[in-house]
């Protein structure tokens, strides 16, 4: 709006009295949207986009993913799902794709489409809103999907549901690919007593009452924060390899042993979960990982802590069962139980350490700490450069 058009209004609305407001029209739904409606789609908050643009071990991930994998791109129909601002079919586009679907269920959308337009790819991307079960592509196949599916613990508020059903109904059978298409979960024992009181214990004495009651909703909820790798008792253990190529829903629900080598003396607090991303179908080896070894992404580490902290002895070992999965028959992945289980000793002899049980059910992680987190992590803000494969911690994976 031009200065004098914006100056006309303004002495327009100044004549018609003190109880005419100024007013900018609204154009599209996300700018008509209020405080009453961002808490069902917070993805189409500005902040949110922001937070999740300025993770740059993903995004630049999947940068290389796609641009150096050109001849995988070139002249080929693409999804995007789940797209956001739609970066990465942006991505697809500059990488010579022949046709790109950006679809996305959020208001997000109206964005993406100015994006798309002025960006000058409109002749390549298209932009559709809605749940991709619900939606018809205006193809019989694609050869590619595109999307940053993994969630907290590789399964919280994940979206491979969504590309598992994409997959069967539109992805060639012969070629098609997933970007990425595997990831491995890990779990290890951590000592983090400060964090513990300070959001755990704290409950038991607050302000010279017992609250010990809200104690046992706070030692159900996983909290999500930045380990440090001195925090670590144990070597990290693999619980789950999930394959988006071969799938099925039935794969998410994760039941698995484990086994945790202690490295050093110290008060087992909880455990953390963490995990890391392949682009299998890559020419060049690509990944990147959430673990605390590896620069931090906005999916941080998962950390459960015990009900009673125990002691451990370097070199000891515990071992017993995890299990992570929907208590609904629709994969709600919204919805996650962890049931956890852990023994000690010779397995003739093993002794019951303790067992517990936490609740995912929605995310907590504030604002910002994550954009604390995000921006000491990565340097500059455009994200040129490129990613290296993940660094892999030596002697820490049991093979």
């Amino acid at each position: 709006m031009s200065s004098r058009k914006l100056k006309k209004l303004l002495k327009c609305s100044g004549q018609c009295g003190n109880k005419s407001t100024f007013t900018i029209p609204l154009t599209n739904p996300v700018e008509k949207m209020t405080s009453l409606d961002f808490p069902k789609d917070g993805r189409a908050h500005i902040e949110m986009v922001a937070q999740s643009l300025k993770d740059k071990v993903r995004i630049v991930s999947f940068k290389s993913a796609i641009l150096h994998n050109k001849h995988l791109f070139r002249g080929r129909v693409v999804l995007n799902l789940n797209c956001g601002v739609g970066l990465f079919a942006l991505f697809a586009a500059k990488a010579g794709a022949a046709r790109v679907f950006a679809v996305d269920n959020s208001n997000v959308v109206y964005y993406t489409k100015l994006i798309v337009q002025n960006n000058g790819y409109n002749d390549i991307i298209q932009v559709m809103k809605g749940e991709i079960t619900q939606i018809e592509l205006p193809v019989d196949e694609i050869d590619i999907i595109v999307c940053d599916w993994m969630g907290q613990a590789l399964l919280h508020q994940s979206t491979c549901v969504d590309v598992l059903y994409a997959r069967d109904k539109w992805l060639k059978k012969s070629g098609g690919l997933i970007f990425p298409d595997k990831a491995r979960l890990f779990v290890a024992a951590i000592e983090d007593e400060r964090y513990k009181n300070r959001n755990i214990e704290w409950w038991n004495q607050v302000y010279g009452f017992n609250m010990n009651c809200l104690r046992e909703v706070a030692i159900r909820e996983p909290r999500y924060h930045s380990v440090k790798v001195e925090q670590l008792l144990s070597k990290q253990y693999p619980i789950q390899m999930l394959n988006l190529n071969k799938a099925t829903c039935e794969d998410l629900y994760i039941r698995s042993k484990y086994k945790l080598h202690m490295q050093r003396c110290g008060r087992m607090d909880g455990i953390v979960l963490f995990f890391h991303v392949y682009f299998s179908k890559s020419h060049t080896r690509l990944a990147f990982s959430t673990d605390p070894w590896s620069p931090l992404t906005n999916s941080l580490q998962t950390v459960f802590f015990l009900d009673q902290s125990l002691s451990v002895n370097v070199n000891s070992v515990y071992y017993g069962g995890i299990e992570l999965y929907s208590p609904e028959s629709s994969h709600n992945l919204e919805n996650i139980i962890i049931n956890f289980e852990m023994l000690k000793g010779e397995p003739s002899h093993a002794e019951f350490e303790t067992a517990m049980n936490w609740h995912m059910i929605s995310s907590r992680i504030p604002p910002c700490v994550v954009f604390k987190t995000i921006d000491r992590s990565n340097n500059e803000a455009d994200g040129s450069q490129d990613v290296n494969p993940f660094q892999k911690h030596k002697g820490n994976v049991l093979k």
